[in-house]
């Protein structure tokens, strides 16, 4: 069997089947293993390190990590035929579906995207361009790697093959499986599976796009080119000739990268409409799309032809011949787009517009930087890039106290989102330091839950003491009873019959478990009753037995007779005794002596022995003394024994009734041990259920919802929120401040800085800033009201015909004209003002029109100046561009469009009130204009126009005596010098002269009419005047006019003394010859006028 299955093929499996092995085919299994874990954590941290982020995200570093000897050089793979074994290197996994591919594409991709794209939000485009070129670089030089891969700094991406066109895609899926190859095979399970991602988790984008790499790339380079349009745009708005040049820089390099524009595919045929059912019979796709064939027409190929590899001229079949997708591939509207924007924005750079399509002309250079303010944004720490890209921000469309208002508005918003913030703090902290205190609690509540325990355990231990120390009292009680010869007493038990063992005291079982608790310890043993002592009355040593001592001895019968009785009498019997003996001793030297004893002669010879017998006697005497001592003595021992055994029985008495006694006592401490016990055993479960109580209060205090991580999410989000509100309310304050500075324009108020840069402590998280911010705020709020005193308000209407006759005669024939309008008009009427600047421009065109016929004209403001300081200087007109008493300006609006044509204004109502600025104001009454009518739908003839007046509304200041000294001057060397001033009287040949006209026409004399000083304006009549020139100019619609000059200087000077007479200048003119360049002719409907230019002395 062995031998069987080793030469088995490796697709063959082995069956038992009743005893008998059957090899039958199955399907093969793979087992993929993964290392879990990440490879080159290290080496990524060494070179964040070393090479700082750049290099840490260095495609070649990431490319040179690669280990393809890594598997061999651990693992000794034994292959066979049966086990087929391949690995794959050790390298940076950005593969699907690897255990780490999914952090290695958050770092290496994800994370700089994003800040990327946050920062474009943010008005950051440079740093946002340097975090997309860790990711995508279109300005990478680098020659060793081939196109595109050289522009891709994300290894997946650079590793990424060519992908094929969607509509090749579709093809494919729509191949059916057996004419598919098994490259197409692969392609279209990777479809599947990303059709399933779609229709699984649609509204997740991410997982979709995991299956489908291309739309990565696709996205990062669609929000490069949103970078790199918002940036150009906001270069743009800025409207300075350098930021426009740096603009066009970028826009150009976005229409490098989007390339040549696609053509829009034609349809490829017509293809009859079907039902559902039938699209299904024919086999519909996964993504519901199915080929169908095309009738009518021959159709375009739906895919691109493939060229042969043997001959490369010869295409391969067209596989789109007959045959095309039901459903058309929907056109991407957003990425067509771009070649939309990015064309129209390089159309109206070069076409001199604005980003509003509005033509104007810009100053050569930008205005000066505040070098004072740039020092004290770099020592507040902000950066220099943004207080410069802020100076050349577009004017303000609303008035400075509505931006105020909103910057106080906003600051109070910032001020409330610092409060959240200390809120949102403080509860974080609250949460952290509550989450801190139940975790100290809990482990100290299980510390004492240990105490408890070891209490409780003590408690049953003293318990057990009293219990074992019973014993020693059941011994002496029973002791003594043996020796006094007393029963046995029943309620002196060895073996108590209830135990206290695992007892559980309750309320509720408290009573009847005490009550037996109780009548098992608490018994009582009976005690004997003493008998009565019987003790010597008035019984004292030292009255009678003659020891030195005082007070009572309370001493028995027995005790005083032999205490007072028989030891006195033995001391006394014994004294004498002593006394016999010692004359005996005494006697003893007593001779004894012979007498005789003669009585009447009658007696004898008697031996007397004295001195024997007196010696015999004494100690006779002492011996009878010493045995009634003796006596006494051993009546003195009995009576001493006899009242010792009376003692003893009395102690005997005594240690029973205390053995007695102390059972009891211990039976009462033994009651109380086991209730301490109880409550020590209930403090243990307290503190037991205190510990759950607490661990599950920590529980709850990690798992709420209003928890520690949602104050620390608060806090971040908070965060944000306060600094983008913060740089929202700082601008919007920055932009009240320019706002108000450029409607006051007072040097006290220049002078001052009421928004400053140090109000965002990143130390304190910005703590404060709002206030600090608010203050200021107000501070320019009173300033502004402060300041906004009242100024000259006048009025002047400037007529085309007067100012600027040949702008009026194009406009009759083009449809449009360019005026300027200069400092010297205003000086006639206010001389010696300044800082003269609208406030709104209104537009009269009289003209013949037909009834409800609106008069649409274009005023476009081009071009504005201010005089901003009363100083006559070096001259009182401007000296060049640097001349630093005048300022160009532009308005918020630069053009308006008329309906009426009688002092229109382009508003429904003008309201010097309304919050927006009005269009026009703040410009210089100085200024250009461009006037356009439409050209090719005209609803007025344009012919019937006998003049265009501006209506200037505008406020001015007085310059004193020297200015006004300086402009009365500079007016009469204006009026003095035609080529200045373009004095000029404007006449039409037809309307002026209507009968000198039709001679002219009718006849074959010259033109002549006769011109009076009348003619010209009143301040003309009062000098002397001096023609400079006549001209003659032909006008035909939609063409420039035709123009030349009558007569020569002689002719001039005649015209000039005879205009300053009564009786006028006669004008004659001779018809011009017929060609291209005719201007006077006889016919009836030619369109002439003559310009008489002149100056005044």
């Amino acid at each position: 069997m062995t031998n069987y299955f080793h030469e088995a093929l490796a697709d063959t499996v082995l069956y038992n089947l009743g005893g008998e092995w059957i090899d039958k085919q199955d399907t093969a299994f793979s087992y993929s293993f993964e290392n879990f874990f990440h490879p080159f954590v290290g080496e990524l941290i060494e070179q964040l390190n070393r090479r700082s982020l750049a290099g840490m995200l260095d495609p070649d570093f990431h490319q040179g990590l690669s280990d393809p000897t890594f598997f061999d050089s651990l693992y000794t793979a034994l292959a066979n035929d049966l086990v087929k074994i391949s690995h794959e290197p050790k390298e940076i996994d950005l593969g699907a579906g690897g255990p780490y591919s999914g952090y290695n594409w958050e770092l290496l991709f994800h994370v700089p995207l994003t800040i990327a794209v946050h920062l474009s939000k943010n008005q950051r485009f440079a740093e946002a361009r340097k975090w997309f070129h860790y990711i995508f670089d279109p300005t990478s030089n680098d020659t060793s790697l081939p196109v595109p891969q050289r522009f891709w700094k994300f290894l997946a991406f650079r590793k990424a093959g060519v992908v094929k066109q969607v509509d090749e895609q579709l093809m494919i899926l729509s191949k059916p499986l057996a004419e598919c190859t098994p490259a197409e095979l692969d392609m279209k399970q990777k479809i599947l599976q990303g059709y399933e991602a779609i229709k699984n988790r649609p509204f997740q984008p991410h997982a979709v796009a995991r299956t489908r790499q291309l739309a990565y790339q696709y996205c990062v380079v669609m929000k490069y080119l949103d970078n790199l349009i918002a940036w150009g745009d906001s270069l743009f708005r800025q409207d300075t000739s350098e930021s426009l040049n740096e603009a066009t820089q970028l826009y150009v390099l976005a229409a490098t990268l989007l390339g040549q524009r696609p053509q829009r595919i034609p349809r490829t045929g017509t293809v009859r409409p079907k039902t559902y059912a039938e699209l299904r019979k024919q086999g519909l796709d996964a993504m519901g799309n199915t080929l169908v064939e095309m009738e009518g027409k021959f159709p375009l190929s739906a895919g691109m032809p493939k060229m042969g590899e043997d001959d490369p001229d010869a295409a391969g079949p067209l596989f789109g011949i007959g045959r095309t997708l039901y459903f058309c591939i929907p056109r991407n509207e957003k990425l067509l787009g771009y070649w939309d924007t990015v064309a129209d924005r390089l159309f109206k750079i070069r076409n001199g517009m604005n980003i509003e399509g509005i033509a104007r002309q810009l100053a050569l250079f930008d205005p000066p930087l505040d070098p004072g303010m740039l020092v004290k944004a770099a020592a507040a720490g902000i950066d220099i890039g943004a207080i410069i890209s802020g100076t050349n921000q577009p004017i303000s469309p609303v008035r400075a106290p509505f931006l105020i208002q909103m910057a106080l508005e906003l600051s109070g918003e910032v001020r409330g989102l610092g409060s959240a913030l200390v809120v949102a703090i403080e509860k974080g902290d609250g949460e952290r330091l509550a989450v801190l205190r139940q975790g100290h609690e809990t482990r100290i509540q299980q510390m004492q839950q240990e105490v408890r325990f070891l209490q409780w355990a003590s408690a049953q231990e003293a318990t057990r003491s009293l219990l074992t120390n019973r014993r020693p009292a059941l011994e002496r009680l029973h002791y003594y009873q043996r020796l006094l010869g007393l029963p046995a007493d029943p309620n002196t038990a060895d073996e108590l019959a209830v135990s206290f063992e695992g007892l559980a005291l309750t309320e509720e079982t408290f009573a009847e478990a005490y009550g037996k608790l109780v009548a098992q310890y608490d018994k009582s043993v009976a005690a004997q009753d003493l008998p009565k002592l019987r003790l010597a009355e008035e019984s004292s040593p030292t009255i009678l037995s003659g020891a030195r001592g005082s007070g009572k001895l309370y001493l028995s019968a027995n005790e005083d007779v032999e205490l007072n009785t028989h030891l006195p009498t033995a001391r006394d019997t014994s004294l004498h005794a002593s006394v016999a003996n010692a004359m005996a001793s005494a006697f003893a030297p007593v001779p004894d002596a012979d007498a005789d004893a003669h009585f009447w002669g009658i007696g004898g010879k008697i031996k007397l022995n004295v001195g024997t017998a007196l010696v015999a006697a004494a100690k006779i005497a002492g011996d009878i003394s010493g045995i009634v001592a003796a006596w006494e003595r051993d009546q003195a021992g009995m009576a001493a024994r006899t009242a010792s055994y009376e003692r003893r029985a009395d102690e005997w008495l005594l240690q029973y009734n205390l053995a007695a006694h102390d059972l009891a006592s211990i039976g009462r401490q033994i009651l109380t041990s086991i209730l301490a016990e109880q409550v020590t055993r209930h403090d243990y479960l307290i503190t037991k259920q205190q510990v759950a109580d607490t661990q599950e209060a920590d529980r709850f205090l990690r798992s709420k919802f209003s928890n520690e991580e949602l104050y620390a999410w608060t806090q971040g989000e908070v965060s944000r929120l306060y600094y983008e509100y913060y740089r929202f309310a700082i601008d919007t304050a920055r932009k009240a401040e320019q706002a108000m500075k450029r409607e006051l324009m007072r040097p006290e108020v220049d002078a001052q800085d009421f928004v400053k840069f140090n109000y965002w402590d990143g130390g304190r998280r910005g703590l404060l800033s709002g206030e600090a911010l608010q203050l200021d705020v107000k501070r320019m709020q009173l300033a502004y009201h402060e300041n906004n005193k009242r100024e000259y308000e006048l009025t002047r209407h400037v007529s085309l015909r007067r100012l600027a006759p040949v702008a009026l005669l194009a406009l009759k024939t083009t449809g449009s004209c360019r005026v300027t309008v200069p400092e010297w008009v205003f000086d006639l009427d206010t001389p010696g003002h300044y800082l003269r600047r609208i406030r709104s421009v209104g537009l009269t065109i009289p003209c013949v029109t037909g009834p409800y016929t609106s008069l649409s004209c274009t005023l476009t403001l081009t071009r504005s100046s201010v005089r901003t300081a009363p100083l006559a200087g070096d001259g009182y007109r401007r000296q060049g561009g640097e001349d630093g008493r005048f300022v160009d300006y532009f308005s918020a609006t630069q053009s308006i469009v008329t309906s009426s044509g009688q002092n229109d204004s382009g508003l429904f109502e003008t309201s010097l009130r309304d919050e927006r600025v009005l269009p026009f104001e703040g410009a210089g009454v100085e200024s250009e204009w461009t006037l356009s009518l439409p050209d090719e739908f005209r609803q007025v003839d344009y012919a019937t126009i006998s003049d265009a007046i501006l209506h200037f509304r505008y406020t001015a200041r007085e310059g004193g005596v020297p200015l006004r000294t300086a402009a009365v001057e500079n007016l009469k060397e204006l009026v003095a010098d035609a080529d200045e001033t373009g004095l000029s009287l404007l006449l039409s040949l037809r309307h002026d002269f209507p009968s000198e006209w039709s001679a002219f026409v009718d006849g074959n004399a010259d033109f002549s009419a006769t011109l009076r000083a009348d003619y010209l304006p009143y301040l003309a009549q009062r000098r002397t005047v001096t023609i400079a020139g006549f001209e003659l100019y032909g006008l035909t619609a939609g063409r420039d006019p035709k123009h030349h000059l009558v007569g020569d200087q002689a002719m001039w000077d005649a015209a000039s003394a005879a205009l300053n007479t009564p009786d006028g200048f006669t004008f004659t003119a001779a018809p011009d010859a017929a060609g291209p360049t005719q201007v006077l002719s006889r016919s009836a409907d030619a369109d002439v006028w003559l310009i008489m230019r002149y100056t005044l002395e």
